[in-house]
């Protein structure tokens, strides 16, 4: 066993759907106070991309630390199951158990394997009332009402003095989901006594014609999607509400955490690391939760670092990063030996205020969530430029995130762009190539009922394919 040269404790949060753009330290609508608390205690990360918008390819991501076409975790299951991620992948768990730390699991897994080496909690709900009839809950709170038993309890009672990696895997905001059931096709809200959310500057989807494919026709992939069809503007807002409610639940929640840790006296000299496995479409372009679409709602998610470890208190840390510099950054914080294998970077010279290491691109991509439809895509971010390919149609989409951050007109075929878009396109295949993606060699399907109704996702009705 290697010798531990910094016995630092490290406490992981992270949450489920949680878009970057919700909150206000981005620039969002909402402030969550436990969050911003750990913000003012550490480094916010600027620009922090997921490597997959959904739950289970981001978490076997994020716990390997290779991209989803290297893992091959590319769905959530059912009409597309995946093989659990064997020993020859790396693991952060196993790597910090081999190094002699306690590794502690509580909460959601859907990790296709990935947490290996990592001592898990059950994952089971406890079921508690409802706080606001507006806002129900279902099993999303109620396992995280379960997870904050079994770590409220660990926490009190730990005996262990190895050095502890812990991670907090809560599920809310993404009630939100079920939400939606209940709210499903033309209705009036609940009552609700507060102010509703204002709607994001690119609510209207004017753009929808000069978009690839399965971002038309996201309503008929996507089983959340078809069920907003009928929605009103408010009903849009109380979206935002219910949304901001499950979040705040979290937040709460993570302070619970974070006051029974410092209790257990494990707060000296910890690396806290706060966030996201993808993010949520928070109504842009009259979307909700997330699949498909490459934009910066479903991409892009919090990232702090936070905690006695870190020196650059309050800072905010300059450039782009992606979940795949967790592991390795974590290895160097805890002066472990780093992994060849990890597509990742070291960004722990954030702690000390500096800013993010220079790259030539950052990537996500998408194959599909269920299997009913796949529609491979991948999106590239180069300085300000983003760029995005579907293998349906061989649709593109180009972003100056400067001049345009929330992506509202695309700008393939605008010739001032020309130049751009060909250097994209050359980056995209270097990308390919470094990263051995087999982007073009990957199968679409997408039957023809699913393409047919005139595009808006206003226009849809009846069933979505997962429900056909």
């Amino acid at each position: 066993m290697g010798a531990i040269l910094v016995k630092r404790n490290i406490l992981v949060f992270v949450l489920d759907q949680l878009s970057s753009r919700a909150l206000d330290l981005y620039g969002g609508q909402f402030r969550m106070p436990t969050i911003s608390t750990l913000a003012s205690d550490g480094v916010t990360v600027d620009e922090c991309y997921t490597i997959y918008p959904l739950c289970q390819p981001a978490r076997a991501s994020l716990w390997t630390g290779q991209y989803p076409h290297r893992n091959r975790v590319w769905s959530n299951g059912r009409e597309c199951p995946i093989t659990p991620i064997d020993s020859s992948f790396p693991a952060l768990g196993e790597a910090f158990a081999a190094a002699g730390y306690e590794t502690r699991h509580f909460g959601k897994k859907h990790d296709g394997g990935a947490l290996r080496g990592f001592e898990c909690s059950e994952e089971k709900e406890r079921k508690i009332p409802d706080e606001d009839p507006a806002f129900p809950f279902n099993m999303d709170t109620y396992a995280d009402a379960y997870t904050m038993d079994e770590t409220l309890s660990y926490l009190r009672s730990r005996k262990d003095d190895r050095p502890l990696l812990m991670v907090v895997d809560l599920i809310n905001p993404h009630n939100i989901c079920g939400w939606i059931g209940k709210n499903k096709g033309a209705h009036e809200d609940m009552p609700y006594s507060g102010e509703l959310p204002e709607l994001p500057p690119n609510f209207r989807f004017d753009d929808i014609e000069n978009r690839p494919l399965p971002v038309q026709y996201l309503c008929c992939s996507h089983v959340r999607q078809g069920q907003t069809s009928e929605w009103t503007e408010e009903n849009f807002r109380h979206y935002l509400a219910a949304y901001r409610y499950y979040l705040s639940i979290a937040d709460r929640q993570i302070g619970e955490v974070m006051e029974a840790y410092r209790e257990a006296g494990l707060m000296d000299d910890s690396l806290i690391v706060f966030t996201s496995d993808h993010g949520d479409n928070i109504t842009a372009r009259r979307s909700v939760t997330k699949q498909v679409t490459l934009y910066e709602e479903v991409t892009s998610v919090p990232l702090i670092f936070s905690g006695p470890a870190v020196s650059a208190k309050g800072q905010r840390a300059k450039g782009v990063a992606s979940l795949l510099d967790i592991f390795p950054t974590l290895l160097s914080a805890a002066s472990l030996p780093a992994d060849s294998r990890l597509d990742g970077l070291d960004i722990s010279k954030v702690f000390s205020g500096e800013d993010l290491p220079e790259r030539k691109y950052i990537a996500s991509e998408w194959y599909t969530e269920w299997g009913y439809t796949i529609s491979p895509g991948r999106m590239i971010r180069s300085g300000s430029i983003k760029y995005m390919r579907y293998l349906e149609g061989n649709g593109e989409e180009l972003y100056d995130m400067d001049a345009d951050p929330y992506e509202r007109r695309n700008l393939i075929h605008d010739h001032d762009y020309h130049d751009i878009l060909e250097r994209m396109r050359t980056l995209f295949d270097e990308y390919l190539e470094e990263t051995e993606d087999p982007f073009f060699t990957l199968c679409v399907k997408a039957d023809h009922r699913w393409r047919s109704h005139k595009p808006g996702y206003e226009n849809h009705r009846g069933p979505t394919a997962p429900e056909a």
